[in-house]
């Protein structure tokens, strides 16, 4: 008889954002690969990120399948998350896609298609937007700063600011959505740290790649992260420090050209 799975604390801004785009969140058809109409956008990677307990069959599951493209400007996104509600009822599947500038750091990120129920948000120079339901909020900012999203897309944004000696730790300014509200959406802001831990294997589609590991520490505002990283920055994995037999892992990854 098994367990029933529990969500990482940081997979719950997922299902908190599933509710907000919820009117679309039936069982849909498989996804679809963006149309090749321009020339210059151009899939370089494609892979399937699964929450994984061990030894245990999860009952409410988080799939994250992807598509990345190069672009003249960066890259493009496009990913299905498909939240699981036990109990037998089929998944939730939420699209998303981000717009990445140059060194694959997120400049802008959509949750859900309809337009009267999805969720944008912009990392401008000055200012972080978030639109949602006919509403808008704006933060103001100053420096480097990146958006926190349970996406392994958009961490890996984050580790990318990080050096690689141990004993250094790198200082992060991050946004995230907290909640929707009759205005808007609502944004908080904190500070994070990142810092090197050391050198690991990962096993994907039963061979092995090199990782860096990385923890993301911000207290108070969420709870302390393992990530795991290949040289391209790939996210590999990640865990909640205090939930160590779960673990986000990319089950599937295929590479199609150099990014």
């Amino acid at each position: 008889m098994s367990r029933r799975l529990r969500i990482p604390l940081f997979l719950f801004a997922v299902l908190a954002l599933a509710v907000s785009v919820s009117a679309q969140a039936k069982k849909r058809s498989p996804r679809k690969s963006a149309p090749k109409a321009a020339a210059a956008r151009v899939k370089v990677a494609e892979g399937k990120y699964e929450l994984r307990d061990k030894g245990v069959a999860p009952e409410r599951s988080f799939v994250e399948s992807w598509e990345l493209f190069k672009t003249g400007l960066g890259y493009d996104l496009v990913e299905q998350w498909h939240v699981g509600a036990g109990g037998g009822a089929p998944p939730s599947v939420i699209d998303v896609a981000i717009e990445f500038a140059r060194g694959l750091h997120t400049v802008k990120m959509r949750i859900g298609t309809l337009e009267d129920r999805s969720l944008t948000c912009e990392l401008a120079l000055s200012e972080f937007i978030c639109r949602g339901q006919g509403n808008e909020t704006r933060v103001p900012m100053t420096g480097v700063y990146d958006f926190f999203s349970p996406s392994p897309w958009a961490l890996g944004s984050i580790i990318r600011r990080a050096g690689r000696k141990p004993d250094e730790v790198t200082s992060v300014q991050l946004v995230r959505m907290a909640g929707m509200t009759p205005s808007g959406p609502r944004l908080s802001t904190f500070q994070a740290e990142v810092q090197y831990i050391g050198d690991d294997q990962i096993e994907i589609e039963g061979r092995h790649s090199a990782a860096s590991i990385f923890e993301v520490r911000a207290p108070g505002s969420i709870p302390s992260m393992m990530i795991w990283v290949d040289a391209d920055g790939i996210v590999l994995a990640l865990q909640d420090s205090t939930r160590q037999d779960q673990r986000m892992e990319l089950t599937e990854y295929k590479k199609l050209a150099r990014f």
